[in-house]
């Protein structure tokens, strides 16, 4: 799904440039859930922003979903296969309710009437907001406005879906929800880019890439990172609960396999 091989992105700044990417390598298949994570001002935001083709690379080569992004065409093709849910819920609205919402972008792409109103009944089901369907959008909770937004990606049948720290104004409920939401679509087939600065997010997905100065610093599984790297302690994380348990479980001796990651993999493990 993406490709990048020495991804380089300078912005003008006044009358300076700087460089926030610098020589990055990332490869990220169809239908894998990577999480990207780093601290403030690392890239992340600079580098999903090249992904859906929003910024231009200053140097090297990406491909996304096939298409080359250093081409100001497939800038534009790209957004028909990436699609964003952002940090804000009440950002990304445009319908007074979840129907005119989603069909915002279906008249942009020209579906006839039948087969738009199917695909909205469809997947306002599938997001859990069907008896919402005519409701005014500023009645909708945050977790709800957040689900309509993915429904959104979701009508125009995205490939690749980033969330970009999409849990972090939400309630713990609400979290909760866009987290099953996510996982879900990954499980049908969707690549998924969750964007998070969550330890317990961090923990519980199958790879994690660290940014760091506009680099990689890090692109593996959680286990290794969080129990056989120095990189938490250098940046500075907290770790999840379970992590904080499985620390301590491995100054005692044990083998890194059985070290917990997740809250229900510690209830297993006691």
């Amino acid at each position: 799904m993406i490709r990048a091989h020495n991804l380089t992105l300078s912005v003008r700044e006044g009358q300076h440039t700087r460089t926030v990417l610098q020589g990055l390598n990332i490869d990220i298949g169809r239908g894998e859930w990577v999480a990207l994570t780093g601290a403030n001002g690392c890239g992340k935001t600079s580098l999903i922003r090249t992904f859906n083709g929003l910024s231009t690379p200053s140097g090297g080569s990406l491909t996304v979903a096939g298409l080359d992004l250093r081409k100001p065409g497939s800038r534009t093709a790209v957004k028909q296969h990436v699609q964003l849910v952002f940090q804000n819920p009440e950002s990304q609205t445009v319908g007074s309710t979840p129907e005119e919402d989603i069909a915002f972008g279906l008249e942009n792409r020209g579906l006839d009437r039948d087969r738009m109103l199917a695909r909205i009944s469809g997947i306002l089901e599938q997001v859990g907001l069907a008896h919402k369907a005519g409701a005014d959008v500023a009645t909708l909770s945050g977790g709800e406005r957040q689900r309509l937004a993915v429904g959104c990606c979701l009508a125009l049948e995205a490939e690749l879906i980033i969330f970009d720290e999409a849990t972090s104004m939400l309630d713990p409920a609400g979290r909760q929800d866009i987290l099953d939401l996510a996982r879900e679509l990954w499980r049908r087939g969707t690549t998924i880019l969750w964007v998070t600065q969550r330890m317990e997010e961090l923990a519980e997905s199958p790879r994690i890439a660290v940014l760091g100065g506009g680099q990689l610093l890090y692109d593996g599984g959680p286990r290794s990172l969080f129990y056989d790297s120095e990189l938490p302690d250098t940046l500075g994380w907290i770790p999840a609960p379970a992590v904080r348990v499985g620390l301590l479980l491995q100054q005692q001796g044990w083998p890194l396999d059985l070290l917990p990651l997740t809250t229900p993999e510690l209830e297993a493990l006691l």
